[in-house]
């Protein structure tokens, strides 16, 4: 009875007027810090599947850009810088006039090598700024030319039956270029550049079809990133979507009957004869392979490129953890992330591989 009076006589007291509510708030409190605990983890477990989507994404994707931009790279401006190096080589005219012409412009003018813009006369310019969305990468087709290489600058290119000659006949006529001491080495030279860069083309072709099969890069960036899935089955949804755009193809344009000119001439210049041809087949030289010149994109792959310009969207389901209230989110919201990713390079028609390389690839993504 004394204890009843006591609990009455506490609650008329004021200071006990906090008691009734704080016994009432206290399993609110409780749930508001579950809500919280439960809502951090669906929220946690989102942020890491939107970014093992986002990194998936972008690491298969550079291995698209990798080699599309390699392959820009090796169609004209690779092996330009390399032999551009032979115009420090002045060959004199025949006459003994003065004037004088480079080794490079035996190659340059006898559309053995082709030149970045704006000079196409010299073939000469200076590397394109940073910010240059044009290279300008073109052959020359001045008279100076044997054989026109405007079939070659289209999509797909015409493949040449006849012997394509890589150097320049009027210029051989008119000028000292003797197979000893000068035109042998540089047709070494201009043979043994253009097979390195052949070489560099079915390197990154080889890796590029090992990274894009099955859409390893993306399954794999997709599993390192979660922990709830197994590594043959991660991401089998999202990777389904981006695989069918992964089968990136090229075609390598090579020559086999190839032709040089000499002068008939001494490295003493006291005598011309004019030009000699030197025949030459290319599988002979190489083992069995053809000189490369450049590679071009498949009609397929130009088609694919084109959508990855405007974006192909993935979506990727993923579990959820299991939660105090045993309330199944997972049948209710069908959680899932999504992410839009693009391949774009600075040209309408998305290709900058092939008549016009330039390797500026870049990977966009939004949400």
């Amino acid at each position: 009875m004394k204890i009843l009076r006591r609990c009455i006589w506490k609650l008329q007291d004021r200071k006990a007027q906090i008691l009734l509510p704080s016994v009432l708030l206290a399993p609110i409190f409780v749930l508001v810090i579950y809500l919280l605990f439960e809502t951090a983890k669906v929220s946690m477990t989102k942020i890491r599947q939107q970014f093992a989507l986002d990194n998936a994404a972008y690491s298969q994707m550079s291995s698209a850009s990798t080699y599309l931009n390699a392959v820009a790279m090796v169609n004209g401006p690779l092996p330009y810088r390399v032999m551009k190096q032979e115009a420090n080589q002045k060959l004199n005219q025949k006459e003994h006039d003065g004037t004088q012409i480079s080794v490079f412009d035996i190659f340059y003018k006898g559309g053995g090598v082709p030149s970045i813009g704006p000079d196409y006369e010299t073939g000469i310019n200076n590397p394109p700024p940073a910010e240059s969305t044009d290279w300008g990468v073109n052959y020359y087709e001045g008279e100076l030319s044997n054989l026109s290489r405007k079939d070659w600058m289209k999509e797909k290119p015409a493949v040449p039956s006849e012997v394509v000659p890589l150097v320049s006949q009027a210029l051989v006529k008119n000028y000292y270029f003797p197979g000893e001491g000068v035109g042998i080495p540089a047709l070494v030279n201009y043979l043994t550049t253009y097979a390195r860069v052949g070489s560099i083309y079915k390197s990154q072709t080889y890796v590029y079809q090992e990274l894009s099969k099955n859409a390893v890069m993306f399954r794999e960036a997709y599993y390192l990133n979660v922990n709830d899935c197994k590594r043959s089955e991660c991401a089998r949804q999202s990777a389904a979507q981006l695989r069918q755009f992964m089968s990136l193809s090229t075609t390598p344009f090579e020559l086999e009957k190839i032709k040089f000119f000499l002068s008939e001439a001494t490295t003493k210049e006291d005598h011309h004869g004019g030009a000699f041809p030197v025949e030459l087949s290319a599988r002979e030289l190489l083992d069995g392979e053809g000189l490369y010149q450049f590679a071009y994109l498949n009609p397929a792959s130009l088609g694919k490129l084109r959508t990855l310009s405007r974006g192909v969207l993935l979506k990727q389901s993923f579990k959820l953890p299991r939660n105090h209230f045993n309330i199944n989110l997972e049948q209710k919201y069908k959680p899932y992330v999504r992410t839009r990713v693009q391949l774009i390079c600075p040209r309408s028609d998305n290709n900058c591989v092939w008549p016009h390389p330039l390797p500026k690839y870049g990977i966009k993504l939004e949400p």
